[in-house]
C-alpha cells in the first residue's frame, strides 16, 4: 500500500506551561510531524495515559526535564504522550508498511495528537485478537511490569511482597508473579484495600496467593521476613513496606524518585534498594502484545476518554484509585 492524503495540520494537546490539568489544550492547527530516516507516521487511535504523563505535565522528572531544554526554553510547546496505538500512514521503514496497525511506548512525547513520528525500532505490529484500544493501553504498563519482574530476579521459592497490584503497572505484574507461583514455586503477598483486593478475582485465581495487607486498617504491617518488595507506590507508602523485609531483603521500586527516601528509612536493615525505569524496546512491545493475544495476561481498562477530554482523564488518574487504565480515544 502506497503513502496515502496526509493532512497539512492536525488536533494535539498542548502545553506551554507545567501545572495543574488546565495547562492542557486541546488546539486545532497544530503541524503534522516531519519524519526522519527509519521512522513512521503513526494515526493514533489511542493513547495510554500513565502516571509519569501527568508528572511531566506537573514538571516532575525526566519527562518535564525534557521538554524544558527541548521545547520552552526555545518558545515552543510541547504534547505529552507517550504510549500509541493506531495505522501507519506514512513510512521511512523497510520493516513497516503504511496500513499496518502498530503499537510503540515512546519517550519523546507527541501521542496525544492525531499523529505521531515514531523511531521503527520501538515499534511491534498489533496481533489479531488485540483490539487498537487494548495496544493503546498497554506499551508502558506492559512493558514496564515484563521488564521490572525480570529485573527483580526473583529465585525459587522467595517471598515476594508487592503493593498496588490492581493499578496499571500492578494488574500485569501480579499476573506474571502468579506464572512464578506456578514455576518457582514463589510466595506472594499483597498489599492493597478491600476494594481492591476484591476486584483481583477478575485477574488471578487468589488461592495462589500467600497473604494479603490490607493497608487501610494495619497500623503496624506484620514481619513477614520478605525476600523482595516490589514497590509501585513509593513514597510513604513505600516506606512503609519496608516492614515486611528481613535485613538484607531486596526493594525494587517504581518510579525512581524515591530510591534515596527507601534507602535511608530501610538503612537499619542493609535493603539492597534499586529503581528500574522502562526501557523502550519494540521486541517487548511485541512480547508483551503477543501475551495479551494469547491469553496469558489481561488487561482491564477503567474508563476511555475522547482526546478533547484530556484534563477530565489526568484529573481522574491523579487521584490515585483506578482499577487498571485509562485510555485516550483520537477520534
Amino acid at each position: 500500500m502506497s503513502n496515502i492524503q496526509i493532512p497539512t495540520t492536525q488536533h494535539a494537546v498542548l502545553i506551554r506551561e507545567f501545572g495543574e490539568p488546565e495547562v492542557m489544550n486541546y488546539e486545532d492547527g497544530v503541524a503534522i510531524p516531519d519524519l526522519a530516516d527509519e521512522q513512521v507516521l503513526v494515526k493514533v487511535a489511542y493513547s495510554g495515559i500513565n502516571p509519569v504523563d501527568y508528572k511531566t505535565r506537573q514538571g516532575k522528572g525526566w519527562g518535564a526535564d525534557n521538554i524544558q531544554k527541548d521545547k520552552f526554553d526555545h518558545d515552543q510547546p510541547a504534547i505529552l504522550g507517550f504510549d500509541v496505538a493506531g495505522t501507519i500512514v506514512k513510512s521511512n521503514n523497510e520493516q513497516f508498511a503504511v496500513g499496518d496497525k502498530v503499537a510503540a511506548l515512546t519517550f519523546d512525547g507527541g501521542c496525544y495528537a492525531e499523529y505521531v513520528a515514531v523511531d521503527g525500532k520501538l515499534l511491534a505490529k498489533v496481533p489479531e485478537g488485540v483490539t487498537l484500544e487494548q495496544a493503546g493501553a498497554l506499551p508502558c504498563v506492559g512493558q514496564t511490569a515484563l521488564q521490572f519482574v525480570e529485573f527483580a530476579d526473583i529465585k525459587k521459592g522467595e517471598h515476594v511482597v508487592m503493593n498496588a497490584p490492581a493499578g496499571g503497572v500492578g494488574q500485569l505484574v501480579i499476573q506474571l508473579l502468579m506464572d512464578k507461583v506456578d514455576e518457582d514455586n514463589i510466595n506472594v503477598t499483597v498489599i492493597c484495600s478491600a476494594e481492591k483486593y476484591t476486584k483481583l478475582d477478575t485477574l488471578i485465581d487468589k488461592s495462589k496467593l500467600t497473604g494479603w495487607i490490607d493497608y487501610t486498617k494495619e497500623e503496624a504491617f506484620p514481619d513477614l521476613q520478605a525476600d523482595v518488595l516490589l514497590d509501585l507506590v513509593g513514597g510513604d507508602a513505600g516506606v512503609r513496606a519496608l516492614d515486611v523485609l528481613k535485613s538484607g531483603a531486596r526493594v525494587n521500586v517504581l518510579p525512581t524518585i524515591w530510591v534515596d527516601k527507601l534507602v535511608d528509612a530501610g538503612s537499619q536493615k542493609s535493603l539492597n534498594v534499586a529503581g528500574y525505569k522502562a526501557q523502550r524496546s519494540g521486541q517487548d512491545m511485541a512480547r508483551v502484545l503477543e501475551q495479551l493475544a494469547t491469553g496469558k495476561l489481561k488487561l482491564h481498562i477503567q474508563q476511555t476518554y475522547s482526546l478533547s477530554e484530556v484534563v477530565a482523564a489526568h484529573t481522574e488518574l491523579q487521584k490515585g484509585d483506578t482499577f487498571g487504565k485509562i485510555v485516550l480515544k483520537v477520534d
